[in-house]
């Protein structure tokens, strides 16, 4: 079984590099940034969160979706 671990806001743009603002904005489908691949928070209590597993691998569906677009980084 996966371990569930709910990380906050700044952590999940922290490890994706990006500003909270730009995460908002992924989540907001009247923002033309909207990502509807982006996976949807849990809210908790007044606080908003990410299953640290779901955002682990929408990472991982970057990386993948880059390699198989064949761009190179050169």
């Amino acid at each position: 079984m996966t371990s569930l671990r709910i990380i906050p806001v700044s952590e999940t743009a922290h490890r994706l590099k990006i500003g909270r603002s730009t995460l908002y904005n992924w989540l907001n489908p009247k923002s033309k940034s909207y990502n509807s691949l982006f996976p949807k928070p849990v809210r908790l209590g007044s606080s908003v969160g990410f299953i640290e597993h779901e955002i682990d691998q929408f990472i991982l569906d970057l990386m993948s979706a880059r390699e198989g677009s064949g761009v190179s980084g050169k």
